[in-house]
């Protein structure tokens, strides 16, 4: 073997420990003046100036052909792009440039080594490596070691490395060859401040569940650097165009097939399977079963299953099973069964079954069960079953069931069943209607109040001996429950609702003015057929402060249809001895009286 090719032998077997020399010969400087001279012959001149060989096949380079050149102290590598203007890498091996042919595609080099506390000497784990410009990132194993591997596109590589607590390094190398550095990075060490964490979603059960760990560290370690692209494309997070810097990237336009993990979106979003975003969204996000969002989100956002956003909403979203957002909402929010804003809500949510916003509301609630409002509210709460409002409520509530505010009402409470309110300073309206206070009005057949109107009266009518009521609700209009019988061999009895209202004259006089309709029974077979309605103002007298007696007339109107009353009950409603008069077929009428006593 000759001696020569003995020594190009040890030379690159060599090569590794002598690699922090051989990194230089690319950058030592040459000046040359050739015309027409073969390419060969220039490369020797080369060589012979910076003290190194070149190492290549013959057959892949034209040795012979006639190159001119005019250079004065130029980088080595700078005279190689001109003679070989980009069709072949240089790469370094001990005193070695080797020359290799381009092949077709894009080529590739590698940088390795390792990264260490500049503090400690430690190697450090888990640390974030990663190139700008391409998108190439990596993290340090358990030795601190890394491996890139890099597109030989660009003149220059800046590889950046980041870790949680400690200070961002960067260098600057030159490409086109394999190469291995040390990278010591130094601990932070001003005073740790209050940081306002935007971007949570890989603490949620969804991120938890389908991000790796390693994807986490990265998110952490890179959380000041970000990158815009017109667009990307993954099968599954960290499996895309932008590999594992993904999520360090805002795109215009997103596809992911089972699932994307961004840092962006400013244009539009798809995902057959999910789309998770680590800050905001803009224009559409549309995902086959979830979104969850870190950031805000503007536009359009609809997904299958669940939409998730962490941080505020202006916009519709659409979820076929859910959707929740955490800070303040404007706009449209729809979901199939369940819809909830942790913030201020303005617009419209609708929800198959219940909508619960824990922030203030102005606009409308609508749910196929529930609605809930956890502060104030303003607008119109719809609901199959029930409406609840913790603070104060302006507007309309209107269920099936019942509506219940903890505070004051000022509108209406519209139910088939019941109603409270803290303070009224409106209308209910429901069978039974609760308040602790009222300045408005309640209309049902219960109506009472706390802190209002509340009286029984005992008293004696035309046609009944026997009679009680219950009055509750406001003094300007309360509602009343009576049952009444006659006693003695005449038998008859009622049950009844109505309205009235009290006006005073002065402190121990006043007017009550009441209308009144009762159910008659009289032993007919058939049931109670027969009804009384009376209007009636009674001049009452106050006694005492919780006494009072009262007395006036009545103008009476009874319906009836055929009466076969059973022996000993009344036969002749009003009675022999009051006139009355026809007033149809089925109804007639009679002027009677009424006397009693109020307590309470």
């Amino acid at each position: 073997m000759p001696f020569s090719r003995i020594i190009l032998i040890i030379l690159l077997t060599a090569g590794l420990s002598w690699q922090t020399a051989a990194q230089s010969l690319l950058n030592k400087t040459v000046s040359l003046e050739v015309k027409r001279q073969p390419l060969s012959e220039v490369l020797n001149q080369i060589s012979r100036q910076g003290n190194f060989y070149f190492s290549y096949i013959s057959n892949i380079l034209p040795q012979d052909s006639l190159v001119s050149i005019s250079v004065n102290r130029k980088s080595v590598r700078h005279v190689l792009d001109i003679l070989f203007e980009g069709d072949y890498v240089y790469k370094e091996s001990g005193n070695y440039i080797i020359l290799l042919k381009k092949v077709s595609g894009q080529a590739y080099y590698q940088i390795s080594g390792f990264v260490t506390d500049k503090r400690t000497g430690m190697r450090i784990s888990n640390a974030s490596v990663y190139e700008r410009q391409q998108l190439i990132s990596t993290l340090t194993n358990n030795d601190g070691y890394f491996r890139l591997r890099l597109k030989d596109k660009y003149p220059t590589a800046a590889i950046s490395v980041s870790k949680e607590l400690y200070a961002d390094t960067s260098l600057t190398i030159n490409t086109g060859q394999d190469q291995e550095v040390a990278v010591t990075i130094s601990p932070v060490t001003f005073q740790l401040k209050t940081v306002e964490i935007t971007s949570q979603v890989e603490r949620t059960w969804l991120g938890r569940m389908l991000l790796s760990s390693r994807q986490k560290m990265q998110s952490m370690n890179l959380t000041s650097f970000l990158a815009d692209k017109p667009y990307q494309a993954s099968l599954a997070p960290g499996l895309g165009t932008h590999g594992k810097m993904g999520a360090q990237v805002v795109n215009k336009f997103s596809v992911n097939i089972l699932g994307g993990y961004t840092a962006g979106v400013d244009g539009v979003e798809i995902g057959t399977g999910f789309n998770i975003v680590k800050g905001n969204v803009k224009n559409v996000q549309i995902a086959g079963i979830f979104n969850v969002v870190g950031g805000k989100t503007s536009g359009v956002q609809i997904a299958g299953l669940h939409n998730n956003v962490l941080d505020s909403m202006n916009g519709v979203q659409v979820g076929g099973f859910s959707n929740i957002t955490r800070g303040n909402q404007e706009g449209v929010q729809i979901s199939g069964v369940y819809g909830q804003t942790r913030g201020n809500f303005s617009g419209v949510q609708l929800s198959g079954v219940l909508n619960v916003s824990k922030g203030n509301i102005d606009g409308w609630q609508v749910a196929g069960v529930v609605n809930v409002a956890a502060k104030n509210a303003k607008g119109v709460q719809l609901s199959g079953i029930g409406n609840f409002t913790q603070n104060e409520f302006h507007g309309v509530q209107l269920t099936g069931i019942g509506n219940i505010s903890k505070s004051t009402v000022k509108g209406v409470q519209l139910s088939t069943i019941f109603n409270y309110a803290r303070r009224l300073d409106g209308v209910q309206v429901g069978l039974v209607n609760i308040a602790d206070t009222t300045t408005g009005y309640s209309i049902g057949l219960i109506n009472f109040v706390k802190k209002g109107y509340h009286k029984v009266s005992v008293f004696s009518t035309e046609t009944l001996n026997l009679n009680v009521a219950w009055k509750s609700g406001r003094k300007e209009l309360y509602s009343i429950l009576l049952a009444g019988m006659n006693a003695g061999t005449e038998k008859a009895y009622q049950i009844g609702y109505g309205i009235g209202k009290e006006i005073p004259f002065n402190r121990n006089f006043f007017l009550a003015a009441e209308i009144t309709g009762a159910s008659l029974y009289i032993g007919d077979k058939d049931g109670i057929n027969t009804q009384m309605m009376r209007m009636q103002p009674m001049l009452n007298l106050r006694l005492g402060k919780s006494v009072s007696i009262f007395a006036g007339p009545s103008f009476v109107m009874h319906f009836f249809d055929k009466i076969e009353p059973k022996e000993g009950f009344k036969t002749n409603i009003p009675g022999n001895s009051y006139p009355s008069f026809n007033m149809g077929e089925h109804v007639k009428g009679w002027l009677g009286w009424q006397a009693g006593i109020t307590i309470l």
